[in-house]
């Protein structure tokens, strides 16, 4: 009998391990990624509300707060916003039109959803691994 219990301790201490430094990491990286494309999806979305903004009023300065980092923003009067430059991702940039660059935003936010629906997914089966193994480590207890 007490050969059971300890072969059951040692798997309460295993599926416990495997929670520990397996699941809850991937659960927290997983999140994390999620989180970012979601600020992404943020970004771009008020970017799309500023060119729909633009395209209104093609003819007139552009009157805005600029962020130059940390929280610091400086005011900035754009005089000609036919053309505008866009990060398109990895660290470049591209000079397009008003009506270019909302193709591109919209597509590319099509784009981001899917990326962070799928990372959402990930996380929502991760957490779902979590639980499987919390209960069963319940159940081992259970039996001791």
């Amino acid at each position: 009998m007490a050969s059971t219990s300890e072969s059951t301790a040692a798997a309460l201490q295993r599926y416990s391990a495997f929670v520990e430094e397996v699941l809850r990491p991937q659960l927290k990286e997983t999140l994390a990624h999620r989180d970012a494309l979601a600020q992404e999806v943020q970004e771009y979305s008020e970017l799309r509300e500023l060119l729909q903004e633009l395209a209104a009023k093609p003819d007139e300065p552009l009157h805005t707060l600029l962020d130059v980092g940390e929280r610091f923003h400086v005011r900035a009067k754009v005089p000609d916003t036919s053309l505008i430059t866009v990060d398109i991702g990895l660290n470049f940039h591209v000079e397009m039109t008003v009506p270019e660059a909302q193709k591109f935003v919209q597509s590319h936010l099509l784009h981001l959803t899917e990326k962070r629906n799928k990372w959402q997914e990930k996380a929502r089966e991760v957490s779902e691994h979590v639980n499987l193994v919390i209960a069963s480590i319940q159940q081992l207890a259970a039996l001791q």
